[in-house]
């Protein structure tokens, strides 16, 4: 199985999925087709059942949390949209402005866009930023066509105010980025399969009852239309499904879909030039007027974004090039450095600089613990131990920490002064000594500390790390628990001291029973 021992168990989560699946389609069903008020509450009921799933997932999501949580943001405002409606239409509260509800299920589209595209790279979030103004120039695009080819020349008896002409091309446009965004999860495979398909689906859905709503709308303003109800409540449900599966264990990595990327990437700068397209053939070919102010608008909103498409491209360049060094020089387990950019750091500078005192903590009995738990429980010692490691540093902020091997951690301090590694190795070991649980079991830390002193000169920081890790080499016949001192500047690395602590439990020196 995949995954720590956090991941929700695929048995769960397909129950879930199902009891989740059986509640959406029930309300959806009643919510598009049911007659007065039953209908209306199982309308709104379907919109509310989603953004709790959504957000629920939220909750307990081991590593998406924070893009599902804006997903089900947005679904939240648009089932708060959804009610609105509902007391306007059904309950009689004519007070309720339409503007206050266009305005609701516009804002619903942002925390979207961004959940999916966080979606889109959980990894790595490198392009997180230009996803989002990618979805922002498809809307403007989408917008822009619609607005031009579909609702400006469409005036029911000259009775349809402007303002609701403007909004009714809000929502097709914005389902459309959300499909496109939805695509670029699929073909980047950052999500399971069946996670992106339900994305799309739900997307698909939602923009095909939009657009057939507003061709409707602008038919009739007055009819009723449950079959495009039914496919906005599946389209929502969809998504509440898609955040259910995501619980399950992480899938092995894949390599990115760079086609893909590159493809969409295209599609998105090709079709900033549909709506001068459009715009240009209405002014040619047919005798229409168009206003010029929004398109003067539309043009300065394209604009705008594609500056900060421009900008955010650039600065996740470099954000990118940052986290490559970043990746190359650090072990993902520890946060720390690797050994050859460790013994580089404590190399380099004045004599001061590579003046201080090294701690080197080997792990012990790493390969029974693998034998016994599997690789995630060694992972997880060696993760606990580094942050306890860290703790006992307290303020260091000019220590340099590294992972030289698969069972050893170092401390490089620049302080001149041996008693402060003493009192490390002791705050260490004592923590140390309380173990960690894994699961339902309790593990045992031991591991052996030692300490030798760089003085820049006689020794510098290189030679003080081989003199700490044989000092290690020398504690380890002593067991668990021990911490190995090499005092001796200029003399033979056997001139080891010991301290003894004898607070320490009798069982840290035992690997697991």
């Amino acid at each position: 199985m995949y995954g720590g021992p956090d991941a929700i168990a695929p048995p769960r989560v397909r129950v879930g999925a199902s009891v989740v699946a059986a509640a959406v389609a029930g309300l959806s069903i009643a919510g598009a087709f049911g007659q007065g008020a039953i209908g209306s509450i199982a309308y709104v009921a379907a919109l509310c059942l989603a953004a709790l799933v959504i957000l629920l997932v939220a909750i307990v999501h081991p590593r998406q949390a924070r893009a599902w949580r804006l997903v089900g943001g947005g679904v939240t405002i648009w089932a708060v949209g959804g009610f609105l409606v509902t007391l306007q239409l059904d309950a009689g509260f004519d007070s309720i402005p339409s503007l206050l509800i266009s305005i609701c299920y516009t804002l619903g589209y942002l925390p979207l866009l961004l959940g999916l595209a966080e979606l889109c790279d959980p990894q790595l979030r490198a392009r997180r930023f230009t996803n989002v103004v990618d979805g922002v120039l498809l809307f403007l695009v989408f917008y822009a066509v619609l607005w031009l080819t579909v609702v400006e020349p469409v005036v029911v008896g000259g009775s349809l105010p402007k303002l609701d002409r403007a909004f009714g091309a809000v929502y097709p446009a914005g389902d459309l980025a959300v499909v496109m965004l939805a695509v670029r999860i699929v073909t980047s495979r950052a999500a399971r399969r069946r996670v992106g398909v339900l994305l799309f689906a739900g997307a698909v859905l939602a923009a095909v009852a939009d657009i057939a709503l507003l061709a409707l709308y602008l038919h009739n303003p007055e009819g009723s239309y449950p079959f495009t109800d039914l496919f906005y409540l599946v389209g929502m449900g969809a998504l509440a499904l898609a955040a259910v599966w995501s619980l399950l264990p992480t899938p092995p990595p894949v390599p990115a879909g760079a086609v893909s990327s590159r493809r969409l990437a295209l599609m998105v700068a090709v079709s900033s030039l549909l709506p001068p397209v459009v715009l240009a053939a209405i002014l040619l070919f047919t005798d229409r007027e168009v206003s010029l102010a929004p398109v003067a608008a539309w043009i300065l909103l394209a604009v705008g974004a594609a500056v900060m498409r421009h900008v955010a491209s650039v600065k996740e360049l470099e954000r990118s090039h940052q986290q490559s060094v970043w990746l190359a020089s650090h072990d993902l387990t520890t946060d720390m450095l690797y050994r050859s950019a460790f013994l580089h750091e404590v190399a380099e500078g004045s004599l001061r600089e590579r003046s201080g005192t090294v701690v080197v903590l080997e792990a012990l009995n790493l390969d029974e613990l693998r034998d016994e738990q599997g690789y995630e429980a060694v992972d997880h010692v060696i993760s606990t131990m580094a942050t306890r490691l860290r703790a006992a540093m307290g303020n260091g902020g000019s220590a340099v920490m590294a992972r030289l091997a698969h069972d050893q951690l170092a401390v490089f301090m620049r302080s001149t002064d041996l008693a402060s590694g003493r009192q490390l190795a002791a705050a260490l070991q004592r923590s140390l000594a309380a173990g960690v649980a894994w699961g339902d079991v309790m593990l045992e830390l031991p591991a052996v500390v030692g300490v030798a002193q760089a003085d820049g000169a006689v020794i510098d920081g290189l030679a003080g790390v081989r003199r700490a890790v044989e000092a290690v080499r020398l504690g380890r016949a002593h067991g668990a628990g021990f911490v190995a001192i090499d005092a001796d500047l200029t003399g033979s690395p056997d001139a080891v001291d010991s301290l003894d602590y004898p607070t320490f439990p009798q069982s840290i020196a035992h690997s697991l029973n």
